[in-house]
């Protein structure tokens, strides 16, 4: 895929894992290390038994579409409009949200199979710059390049109506 330009992703204490692992292009999640759920979003204690271990698990990428908007408006101007976002049900249970690509609205099912694919993006102006010296330490979810990685979903090649779009 090409480069966008879009802001760099707020990166904090608990989510900043999540960046690095998509900066490689895996989807990864907080997992308890009491219960075994997974902890979306992150923090510092499970919700369900308030253990403390966590461990981040690699998720396989597929999901199944729960629900869908196209956003008219523009937002953003590195984003230009419409664009759609979904709500996905990865096929290990959490719902992530993220930015449907790869199809057009009309063509959208619930429960259609999707995959997780991965965009190399470059940050817009209102960045924080990255260099090679600031890379690991303060952007340890950016390449010293400055660009990072968002994780979007796309219908699976396995889906009838992706193979028409084709």
């Amino acid at each position: 895929m090409n480069q966008t330009p879009r802001p760099a992703p707020p990166s904090g204490r608990y989510d900043a894992p999540y960046w690095r692992y998509a900066a490689a292009g895996e989807l990864r999640l907080q997992r308890c290390g009491g219960c075994g759920q997974f902890r979306y979003p992150p923090g510092p204690v499970c919700p369900d038994c308030l253990a403390e271990e966590a461990s981040w698990e690699r998720l396989s990428g597929t999901g199944t579409l729960l629900a869908w908007t196209v956003f008219h408006r523009q937002y953003f101007p590195w984003i230009p409009a419409p664009y759609l976002v979904g709500a996905v049900r990865t096929t290990e249970g959490p719902i992530l949200i993220g930015n449907l690509v790869g199809i057009d609205a009309t063509g959208l099912v619930h429960d259609m199979p999707l995959r997780a694919v991965f965009e190399s993006v470059t940050p817009t102006d209102t960045s924080p710059p990255v260099t090679a010296a600031t890379a690991v330490a303060e952007a340890p979810d950016q390449s010293p390049d400055g660009t990072w990685r968002l994780c979007q979903w796309t219908p699976s090649p396995t889906h009838p109506h992706h193979e028409e779009q084709a």
